[in-house]
């Protein structure tokens, strides 16, 4: 079985590395950040809050958003680009990003997290890991 962890380029986890330091570790309330490859994978992850189950989570991910992109398909509203959980103990974000490397990201915050904040912060990382480099 092939390794996936060496189809990453090595460039690419740091830049997610990068952009998850600079844009998501100040923004507060966030227990978990994680960008994981469309199948699955971890690239990149900022843990917070401990507890949470890295690649559990990036296992599903790809999951989540491909039957997010088939109600969008049915509902004729192609080309999901997020999903959002809201809950009584806090917030999921998935937001895809596009560009050369195609990737999502999940974003785990806690319930006192500001839902206008978290989207911008979840498209600010989208936008950065996005452009050519």
């Amino acid at each position: 079985m092939m390794n996936k962890a060496n189809i990453v380029p090595p460039e690419r986890a740091q830049a997610a590395r990068e952009v998850l330091d600079r844009v998501v570790a100040p923004a507060g309330d966030v227990r978990m950040a994680l960008v994981t490859t469309l199948d699955g994978f971890e690239v990149a992850s900022l843990s917070v809050g401990g507890g949470l189950e890295v690649r559990r989570l990036a296992a599903m991910a790809g999951s989540l958003m491909a039957m997010a992109r088939a109600v969008g398909r049915e509902i004729d509203y192609p080309g999901c680009r997020r999903l959002t959980f809201e809950t009584e103990a806090g917030l999921a974000i998935f937001q895809a990003i596009g560009g050369a490397f195609p990737c999502i990201l999940c974003l785990v915050l806690e319930k006192q997290a500001v839902l206008g904040r978290a989207l911008w912060t979840a498209g600010e990382v989208a936008q950065q890991l996005a452009r050519p480099e």
